[in-house]
Order: structure tokens, then C-alpha cells, then sequence
């Protein structure tokens, strides 16, 4: 196969953008309140080669979904444009747009759900060829049908035809759905988790399946899953979507052996490994997922990254920034308050910070003293702090024992800050890999990243910078 950069593009996705509930609500309307849309796809850029099987990962509601039914003209983006072969999809004239439902179909994930129960298993097959006027005789279609049936493995095809949805297994469902898709004999198909709801045991053989078809039609996929294996069996190239953001793309293999962005490091390492059994390292991630309505500020993954960057003049380790700035969003939300600290019975500065200094991770992770008090407390001495730092947390820790929120988060800003918090990463080349992460900005940040992996102490030597 040639190189991709030799070839031109047969899709091209710029800068994407969508939003969902733009529209005010009465809440917002009573309240005063700027409407805050669910930001689904947030500035997606992507090249797809023709031949190329391109994987698009990541969390449930990062986006993924959403992105595939742009491509496929099912959602209309809000910002940004899809040029298919050349042609702008989103300003197509009638004569192009029917071109193009010729070109580009879809699979669904759920065979149960996306095939009418009322329509045999011809009639769901043939229902695209009617619809986009391309065989006018029965007879013809007939035998389009037949041919198309036997491609993916329902023959004979004459025992199909006339069958119904709930009389066929949930493989051969999704036989179906692939067979109504190729039909139309495609240039492009977008399969969204196309064997997640199968069993598991004919999984491999539906995915196979796609594997020939793509040689025999001459197909260009994009597979859109959250199964890891299945990217990485499927696919050359791949993405890792974030929070509505494309946080890492290039070839699967290299995005697997060795994941740049800080999320695809911990995806790949939430997945269990039967071989490596306790030996294995689990994600070093905080907290949950942040709303798409309301996304934390620059990158988007750095209130849950193991490798925040400290400022230039941070003196002290890596890791202890991350906890440091940890406790200032803790403050921010509200977890470490006046209330919290007398429901706790906590009435010193430096116990509060004790408390709030934890770091919401796994035992192998954490500090001799998280485990041994069950992630309550660490010791605030071994904290490898800059002086300067520690009196502001001191002081914060001050201002929140005494009710006054506003001064404790006034000083933790002044004194604990992040460009990951500051501006969102733009895309950046780094080997075969585009990545968008800070530490890729410029190249004496990428010390932080190998810093951070191994410091789980906190007494680990100062960054550098």
C-alpha cells in the first residue's frame, strides 16, 4: 500500500465542530444564564486515504458517534468542514448529495434496533437501490440482492430473502445490515461498534468478513469503537478522542506500543492483561469525566492527567505539583470547604492539607501513607513542595477554615499555575504521531512526561524544565 502522504485524501475533516442545545432554556432564560451547548465534537481535524481502515477510540461520550454521523450527513456540523473526493459535503447540490448516499454508507452498532422488524431480510437489502434509483427491474435487483447476500456469508441467499429480522441470529442480523450497506457498492463506510452487541464467539468472524469485503469492494473504512483489540486488529491508522477533542492520531500499532498523550497512555492501561495478571500498571487518572456542556479550560484532560506541567520556576517534583494543583481544584469545586473540614472534625491548616493533597488513584500509585490510612491523609513533610508553595496552600488552607472561599482560591491562583490550564494544545508532530499535548509544544517538555512516570513517590527530584 502506498504511503498515505503520497495519496490524496478521500476524506478530509477540518476543524469540526458540534454543538448540541444551543438554544436558551427557561432556566437559562429566568436565571440570566448564557445557554451552555454540549460540545460533542470540539475542532476535529482528520485526513482519510482511500484503502485505509482508520480506528477513531476513546471513553463513551468523547464524541466518536457524532463525528461518524457527520461524515455520513446525519448531523450537520456546526463549524468546520468535510470535504468528500474533493466536494464539500456540507454545501452539495441535489445532484451531488445523491452521488454522494451512493458513495457513503453506514453500519450501526445495534443490527436489533437499526433493521425494520416488518421488512424481509430482500426488502431492508434492497430498499437502498429504490431509494437512490440505481436498478429499475425486479429481476435485476433480485439478483443484486443474492449476489450481495452470498458476499457476506447468508447463503444460499434464497433461504434469506424472504426471512424476517427476529427470525435471524444477531450475526446474521448484522450480516444483513453489512450486505444493505454494500449494496450501493460504496467508496467509504463509517461502522459504528459494528460487533459490540454480538456474542463474542462470532465476533472474529464478522470482523474477518469485513476484512475480505474491504479487498473485494475496494472500501475505505472508519471504525468507530471503544474495543481496543478491535482497533488495533482493524485498523493502520487511528485516533483518540477526548471529550469532543482529537487528542492523538498516526499508525495504531505506534499509538499502542507507545502512547504519546498522556489519556491514550492511561486508556491503554485500563485495559486488563491476562499476562502480565498483578505485575500490571493501571491508569494513572483522577477523577471522572468532566461535563461536554461545560469542558475545563486549555486541555481538557489536564484536571485528570498524571503528567500536568509545572510552571518554569517550579522547584519542586513533578508529582507534587499534581497534587498541589489537585487540592486547588478541589477547593474550586467545592470538595474542600469550611464544611467538609468540620465534618471531618478538621480544625488545623495542615491537616486539611494532609487530606487534601490525596490523589484519587491506584495503590501503586500512591504514597506509603495514602495506603496505610486508606487514601485519607499524606504526609505533608515528605510532599516534595517549594517553600514559597507550601506557605500558600498553608494559607489557603487558612482562608477555607475560616469560611472564605474567594481568598483561598485567590491565593492558590497566584501561586500554583499551569499552561495546560491556560491554553488548549494545538496538534503537534512528534514522530509518526500528531499529538496534542503541551509537553509536545516545545521539546524539553517531553522530560516531564518520563519524569512523571516514574515519580510515584513524592519525594522524587525537581523537574526540569
Amino acid at each position: 500500500m502506498d504511503r498515505a502522504e503520497d495519496r490524496e485524501p478521500l476524506v478530509e475533516i477540518d476543524g469540526l465542530r458540534k454543538l448540541f442545545d444551543q438554544s436558551q432554556g427557561i432556566i437559562d432564560t429566568v436565571l440570566g444564564r448564557e445557554p451552555q451547548p454540549v460540545r460533542a465534537v470540539d475542532g476535529v481535524s482528520l485526513d482519510i486515504h482511500q484503502g485505509d481502515i482508520v480506528g477513531i477510540a476513546g471513553e463513551s461520550g468523547c464524541g466518536k458517534t457524532t463525528l461518524g454521523k457527520m461524515l455520513v450527513k446525519l448531523h450537520d456540523p456546526t463549524e468546520g468542514t468535510i470535504r468528500f473526493d474533493g466536494t464539500d459535503i456540507t454545501d452539495m447540490t441535489r445532484e451531488e448529495e445523491r452521488e454522494f448516499r451512493k458513495r457513503v454508507q453506514m453500519i450501526f452498532q445495534d443490527p436489533f434496533e437499526s433493521l425494520n422488524p416488518r421488512m424481509t431480510v430482500y426488502d431492508t437489502v434492497a430498499e437502498p437501490l429504490k431509494i437512490n434509483e440505481m436498478i429499475d427491474g425486479y429481476d435485476e435487483r433480485r439478483a443484486r440482492v443474492k449476489e450481495v447476500l452470498e458476499d457476506v456469508g447468508l447463503g444460499p441467499a434464497e433461504v434469506y430473502l424472504d426471512a424476517f429480522p427476529d427470525e435471524l441470529s444477531g450475526g446474521e442480523r448484522q450480516r444483513v445490515a453489512i450486505a444493505r450497506a454494500l449494496v450501493v457498492d460504496p467508496d467509504f463506510i463509517v461502522c459504528d461498534e459494528p460487533v459490540s452487541m454480538l456474542d463474542v464467539s462470532i465476533r472474529a468472524g464478522v470482523l474477518n468478513l469485513m476484512k475480505e469485503l474491504q479487498s473485494e469492494y475496494d472500501l475505505t473504512y472508519l471504525f468507530i469503537s471503544h474495543d481496543l483489540s478491535l482497533i488495533r486488529y482493524m485498523c493502520d491508522r487511528a485516533g483518540i478522542m477526548y471529550l469532543g477533542n482529537m487528542v492523538e492520531q498516526g499508525p495504531t500499532d505506534d499509538i499502542i506500543d507507545d502512547p504519546k498523550h498522556p489519556y491514550t497512555e492511561a486508556l491503554f492501561d485500563a485495559v486488563p492483561d491476562v499476562e502480565l495478571g498483578e505485575d500490571r500498571r493501571r491508569a494513572n487518572a483522577t477523577g471522572e469525566v468532566p461535563s461536554p456542556r461545560n469542558p475545563p479550560s486549555g486541555c481538557r484532560y489536564h484536571p485528570r492527567c498524571a503528567h500536568i506541567i509545572p510552571p518554569d520556576s517550579w522547584a519542586g517534583s513533578q508529582e507534587a505539583f499534581r497534587r498541589a494543583y489537585q487540592f486547588k481544584l478541589k477547593v474550586r469545586r467545592g470538595e474542600v470547604s469550611a464544611e467538609s473540614a468540620e465534618s471531618a472534625d478538621v480544625t488545623d491548616p495542615e491537616r486539611l492539607l494532609e487530606n487534601g493533597l490525596t490523589l484519587d488513584i491506584p495503590e501503586e500509585y500512591r504514597t506509603e501513607t495514602e495506603n496505610e490510612s486508606a487514601g485519607t491523609r499524606v504526609d505533608l513533610g515528605a510532599v516534595d513542595l517549594p517553600a514559597t508553595t507550601r506557605d500558600a496552600l498553608v494559607e489557603a488552607a487558612e482562608s477555607v477554615l475560616a469560611g472564605d472561599t474567594e481568598a483561598a482560591l485567590a491565593t492558590l491562583d497566584d501561586a500554583i499555575t499551569t499552561p495546560c490550564e491556560d491554553r488548549q494544545p494545538q496538534p503537534q508532530q512528534s514522530g509518526s504521531r500528531r499529538v496534542a499535548c503541551h509537553r509536545y509544544d516545545d521539546e524539553g517538555f517531553e522530560g516531564l512526561g518520563e519524569l512523571a512516570g516514574t515519580s510515584a513517590g513524592l519525594g522524587a527530584a525537581p523537574a526540569e524544565d
